[in-house]
């Protein structure tokens, strides 16, 4: 626990946060989605850019739109294209990020939506170990019963499709404080900008207001 300070944890965002919302992947990302879209479903360019629209809209993400709407697509397959297909060569090394949160004395735990393998691959290119991290919860963590056993079991159940979890929902929250191991009212989340000192942490955004 750091010293005179309210918090014992952080949890830290990846993507738009530990690199900035500038490198070029997020355009990359639509177009790789648009492109995965138009291959499994069929439809034109065009469609595919509302479809992804519309799923992010309403689902959170056009995996959790798909899966919702019945399409049979595993997870694994869906992040190898739109996430293994992404130039990560535009995320540049930090090695002040990586100073930066190696001074951080509070419990860290890395909190992303994105899968394990696109994490590591940006935690790479930004020269940041993720050993510098108590704990990791990614897209994995919170779905797992969309892999292995257990989603053969909930398919062999039949009945509504299965509901993935992401954040900002309370249910990715409450994985990420099981992960943590902290009291909520002590624990904080950064906001999604460029964490660059800790002077990112003067305005937290106390996880304790989600609930």
């Amino acid at each position: 626990m750091a010293a005179n300070s309210p918090f014992d944890c952080v949890l830290l965002d990846l993507d738009d946060t530990l690199y900035p919302g500038d490198t070029g992947l997020g355009p990359a990302l639509r177009r790789n989605i648009d492109e995965f879209l138009q291959a499994k479903l069929g439809v034109s360019a065009e469609r595919a850019a509302a479809m992804r629209v519309e799923l992010f809209r309403t689902h959170g993400s056009s995996l959790a739109g798909l899966i919702a709407l019945g399409y049979d697509v595993h997870p694994d397959e869906y992040h190898s294209y739109v996430h293994g297909m992404l130039p990560y060569d535009m995320i540049a090394a930090d090695p002040q990020l990586a100073r930066t949160l190696q001074s951080i004395p509070q419990r860290k735990v890395l909190f992303t939506n994105s899968d394990r393998a696109h994490m590591k691959r940006a935690l790479e290119r930004l020269g940041v170990d993720e050993a510098v991290f108590d704990d990791v919860v990614c897209f994995e963590t919170m779905n797992p019963h969309l892999f292995g056993e257990a989603r053969e079991e909930e398919r062999a159940a039949g009945g509504d499709p299965p509901v993935v979890v992401l954040k900002p929902s309370v249910d990715a929250i409450v994985a990420g404080l099981r992960v943590a191991g902290t009291n909520p009212r002590r624990t904080v989340t950064t906001p999604n900008c460029p964490l660059l000192n800790t002077s990112a942490f003067q305005h937290p955004n106390p996880v304790a207001s989600f609930f």
